[in-house]
């Protein structure tokens, strides 16, 4: 596999509006990786060990992201980002894929992050109240920028454009401990190639669909 660097030195011979539209978006989703990461690993230790009450006792890996979800959004797409660290009382992986740079291939990226809550020792709230409370507080802040009910996911779950871009959206929902959030978006809706945010979200909502049903 190429690394993205060396792969998006081919975006130089674009016109300038696709090259910046696709370097945004390429950027876009290198920083929330990159923030996700400072989170899980740049805490002070290992995380308390999950609770015989929590359904889940750690967080899924890519490989429980079905292919065809994958396939569904970024034909041809490759695996960036497989990482597994922990929370304080929680257990946390991130997975992304990208076709930005890929020849002959629309810039778009996905990022799934999944988080098993553990009931904590302290005060004895369950991993699944924690969960929830991850979700609530998702949705307060969420409200301001136009996010919209899901129920096909789940009665608290949710999704809204992304701050990442125009044409990008998140997704969050729930599975007793475990909420899962996915992002999806590209370039937006300019040319060809370009994206919607009505197909990033229906993009967005659809990954989660199908990862929901490997839980």
């Amino acid at each position: 596999m190429k690394p993205l660097v060396e792969r998006l030195s081919r975006v130089e011979a674009m016109p300038k509006t696709q090259r910046r539209l696709l370097i945004a978006a390429t950027v876009g989703v290198i920083v929330a990786v990159a923030v996700t990461a400072g989170v899980v690993w740049g805490g002070s230790g290992p995380a308390l060990p999950a609770d015989e009450a929590d359904t889940y006792v750690t967080a899924p890996g890519c490989a429980s992201v079905p292919d065809a979800a994958v396939d569904s959004v970024i034909p041809s797409a490759e695996l960036e980002t497989n990482e597994h660290g922990v929370l304080d009382d929680a257990d946390n992986a991130v997975c992304a894929w990208t076709s930005v740079g890929a020849e002959g291939e629309a810039p778009r990226s996905l990022r799934v992050d999944f988080t098993a809550y553990f009931t904590d020792k302290a005060d004895a709230a369950s991993g699944a109240q924690t969960a929830a409370e991850q979700v609530s507080q998702v949705s307060s802040v969420s409200a301001l920028e136009g996010a919209a009910p899901a129920p096909s996911l789940g009665e608290d779950a949710l999704v809204w454009p992304s701050s990442v871009g125009d044409a990008w959206a998140e997704a969050v929902f729930r599975r007793s401990n475990m909420v899962v959030r996915v992002y999806y978006g590209g370039n937006e809706d300019t040319g060809g190639d370009g994206l919607s945010y009505e197909a990033a979200r229906d993009g967005a909502v659809s990954v989660a669909e199908q990862v929901a049903e490997e839980l």
